[in-house]
């Protein structure tokens, strides 16, 4: 659902100073610049909200995805371009390529294009709504932070996703790998 660094999963779906004054003007930062703790709200297929949270470690390029109330768990490195599926029912860690064909780095402007819209603030964040294409080519809203975190999305009107509540605290590195006893499956794709 996003362009560059968001595969959400269930949504299914991130440098200073002043290059963030002037990346104003042309595009968003749509990759996380620093560690950042995320809980997304989105709306289901019924009109249901359901729950995200994103982890995000700037100096891993990793990126973990617990949707709520699920028993999948997805881990994603972005230099290795591999996603995990941890199933924490069967202890399993199925590995395979990370969907997408495009990664910004953090601190690299995305690619395509956008217009700015306007400000707006999500979970007490200012953000930049910036319209595009999401990775349907749908058009879609986007609100941005000037360090690259997503706040909230929207298309035609309808709200995707929206963050509830962000921190930016450091995040361990063992959240970004499965835990001690889980067997690797190899997907072969």
């Amino acid at each position: 659902m996003r362009r560059g660094f968001w595969s959400f999963g269930v949504l299914a779906g991130l440098l200073l100073g002043s290059q963030v004054a002037h990346a104003a003007d042309t595009a968003p930062y749509v990759t996380p610049m620093h560690d950042a703790d995320i809980d997304y709200v989105m709306v289901g297929p019924g009109g249901q909200h359901l729950h995200q949270r994103m982890r995000w470690s700037a100096k891993l390029w990793r990126q973990r995805v617990d949707p709520e109330g699920a028993a999948t768990v997805m881990l994603t490195d972005y230099r290795t371009h591999k996603l995990m599926v941890l199933d924490t029912t069967a202890k399993s860690a199925t590995v395979t390529g990370a969907p997408g064909d495009s990664f910004s780095a953090p601190g690299t402007l995305a690619p395509g294009g956008w217009k700015q819209v306007g400000p707006a603030t999500i979970a007490g964040e200012s953000c930049m709504i910036w319209e595009s294409l999401d990775t349907n080519k749908l058009p879609t809203d986007f609100c941005y932070t000037a360090d690259g975190l997503l706040l909230g999305a929207t298309q035609g009107g309808r709200l995707v996703v929206q963050a509830a509540s962000v921190s930016r605290a450091a995040q361990a590195d063992a959240l970004f790998d499965p835990p001690e006893g889980y067997h690797r499956v190899d997907s072969g794709h």
